[in-house]
């Protein structure tokens, strides 16, 4: 099993790693313990590659400099966010509303 399999939010924790919204558990702004593996940000801009929301100074954010490493994560959350009970149970009602 891959580390990102295995990770567990912190209990209280109310950070959605789909939006980066949501009340955390501590003071640090984004998961100190989320595994590399997992992380779809831009570490230049902070723009989102899963969500594709961002305000990327770049052209065309999927074609940056930066692109390769969060876009290669992308898979990881979105297997992990599969496997959470938070997030799935929110995906059903979400399609059901659809």
């Amino acid at each position: 099993m891959a580390r990102w399999e295995g990770f567990q939010q912190c209990p209280g924790c109310g950070l959605d790693l789909l939006t980066g919204e949501g009340r955390r558990a501590c003071s640090w702004g984004d998961c100190p313990y989320l595994p590399e593996e997992m992380n779809v940000i831009c570490p230049y801009c902070t723009f989102n590659f899963l969500t594709m929301e961002g305000n990327p100074p770049c052209e065309d954010p999927l074609k940056c400099d930066h692109a390769a490493e969060p876009l290669s994560h992308i898979e990881n959350l979105r297997k992990w966010l599969e496997s959470q009970p938070r997030y799935r149970d929110r995906a059903r009602s979400e399609a059901e509303e659809a």
